[in-house]
């Protein structure tokens, strides 16, 4: 054999390997999220079951892989000026991946959506605004929602007093979950 064939044979080989690896990450990666997505039913039913009848108006969980969330910013450029508020674009240049952290707020947003009853399209995405509180220690940088337009409509429609919000994100995926409880009825005076 000569040596540009062996080096041609070395080649094709370093790229089957190659393609091989980047298929087990992924496959590594739909595994994760399929198990995180079971314990995030199992997590919904148990609280379900732990609240008073009525208590829970709706509960939403999103998952956004971070790659493909990357590749989308990356083709559409104003992508986050459409739907990511000031605030929200602002606080994730902050953060130490950016896309990271927005992927974070494009789940929350989703999760909301389902925890009020509609999917995706029932409002404006920038009608859901995820922000820091600010504070000192432990409540320093907690994530909270804020509604505006058609999302505060709807949630006042439906009773909802108060939107909980849990956040996490890895290099792979980022996870939202969000549970909307109902007001507390207004006693008479």
């Amino acid at each position: 054999m000569s040596a540009a064939a062996t080096r041609a044979t070395a080649a094709t080989r370093a790229t089957a390997a190659t393609r091989a690896t980047a298929a087990t990450r992924a496959t590594a990666a739909a595994s994760a999220t399929a198990a995180l997505r079971d314990g995030i039913d199992a997590a919904v039913n148990d609280l379900r079951d732990a609240t008073p009848s009525g208590a829970v108006v709706g509960v939403g969980v999103d998952a956004v892989d971070v790659a493909r969330f990357r590749r989308v910013l990356a083709r559409r450029p104003g992508f986050t000026a459409r739907f990511f508020t000031d605030t929200e674009q602002a606080d994730s240049r902050r953060a130490p991946d950016p896309t990271e952290s927005l992927a974070a707020r494009f789940a929350a947003k989703e999760a909301v959506m389902k925890a009020l009853g509609t999917g995706l399209g029932g409002f404006a995405l920038t009608d859901v605004e995820v922000r820091r509180s600010g504070g000192e220690g432990a409540i320093s940088g907690v994530p909270r929602l804020v509604l505006h337009g058609a999302a505060a409509r709807l949630a006042a429609q439906r009773r909802v007093g108060t939107l909980h919000l849990s956040l996490t994100h890895t290099t792979e995926v980022a996870v939202a979950f969000v549970v909307a409880e109902r007001s507390a009825p207004c006693s008479p005076s």
